[in-house]
This record gives structure tokens, sequence and C-alpha cells, in this order.
């Protein structure tokens, strides 16, 4: 019996080691597969540090054409979650490779009532440029939760991303 106690005690000790090992806890980076879709009704999903932009087009010969970045709870893409960004800007590049300034500034407050003073989850950009056969590729760097994130749509077509057009 006792030469079974030995091996089996060594055996135990190996694995408490192995659970108090002081490394940190991984962390989840954008590159690990993850399982949300990259769509959302009329917008194209992509992830934000902490969270989830999605991207929408607004199509209007009356208006102008506009984007709009909604920003998203990552763990309910139905959820919005202000932020606080008092404006950001983007670059749009077309598929003949030009480039295009984007200003985007908060929504009107009828448009995200839920959003606290000093925050927002909605911001919209002029793209009068912007045509509904483009295929974009967009980029931004804001910051989120103190860090510069990066975040790219690309093949962004804004007709098959629209949630308006007239």
């Amino acid at each position: 019996m006792l030469r079974f106690c030995v091996p089996l005690a060594a055996i135990a000790l190996a694995f408490c080691g192995c659970f108090n090992d002081p490394k940190p806890a991984p962390t989840a980076f954008k590159s690990e597969p993850h399982e949300h879709s990259h769509e959302l009704e009329h917008m194209m999903v992509e992830d934000a540090g902490h969270y989830h932009a999605a991207l929408t087009a607004h199509l209007s010969s009356k208006d102008g054409n506009e984007l709009d970045v909604f920003f998203l709870a990552a763990d309910d893409l139905k959820k919005s979650v202000a932020l606080p960004i008092a404006k950001f800007t983007a670059t749009a590049k077309t598929a003949d490779g030009k480039e295009h300034k984007l200003e985007f500034e908060p929504a009107p407050m009828d448009e995200r009532k839920d959003d606290p003073a000093g925050k927002c989850s909605h911001f919209v950009a002029k793209a009068g440029w912007m045509q509904a056969k483009d295929v974009l590729t967009v980029s931004t760097t804001v910051t989120i939760d103190g860090k510069p994130t990066p975040i790219e749509w690309k093949d962004f077509n804004p007709k098959k991303y629209a949630h308006h057009e007239d």
C-alpha cells in the first residue's frame, strides 16, 4: 500500500504546483477566433478593444451621404455603449486607392437618448463623395479605456450596409 501512496502524493504535489503558478492569465487578443458574426442587421461589426464598433451607411440624395459608427457591448451586440470620446477621425480608402478623411462627431441627442453627458455611443461623418457601389476600407484609431485602439472595416459596401437609402 505504501508503494502506491508515495507516487500518488508526488503526483498530487505536482498538480498543486501547476495550479499555483503565479503567471498571469492569458489575455484575449483580436486575432483569436470569436463566436460573433461581423454583420448585424445593416451594419459591419469589428472588434474595438473590450467593445465592438458597427459601421453603417446613410445614403441620401437630399441630405448627402454619411457613415455612422455605433459602439456596442462585447457580450450583447444589441446593447450600445457610451464611451468618453468627443470625436474622432478616420480614413476611407476606395477600391481604386483614393483616400478620404472622415470627421466623426456625436450624432444628435435624439438619436442617442440614453447617452450620459460627456459620453457617446453613436457617431456620424459626412461622406458626400461616397457612392452606393463603392467598396471601402475604413480605418481609425480611438482611445478606449486609456489605450489607442485601432479599428478597421474591410470590404465595406455602402449599399449592402445602408440603414437608410433615398
